[in-house]
């Protein structure tokens, strides 16, 4: 069941990378953030998952990150 999810999810990854190389040029940025963690109420997982997509989007130096329990350690 979850390989249909897997499918959609590579199509969404993509697609928004393809667009990030097509319109970068005119300063539109798009980007991709895997979310490989559990996240639970209170656990303070979405303020550092925030933080991530925040830099991102400020400093528009990648198109995609991944996001998994080591990579939120290292977020400060």
């Amino acid at each position: 069941m979850m390989g249909n999810v897997g499918i959609a999810m590579a199509g969404l990854r993509n697609h928004v990378l393809n667009l990030n190389t097509e319109l970068s040029d005119k300063g539109i940025y798009s980007g991709h953030i895997g979310i490989g963690v559990w996240m639970q109420e209170d656990s303070g997982v979405q303020d550092k998952i925030a933080e991530i997509w925040y830099d991102m989007y400020t400093n528009r130096d990648r198109a995609e990150e991944y996001i998994s329990e080591d990579r939120l350690t290292s977020v400060s």
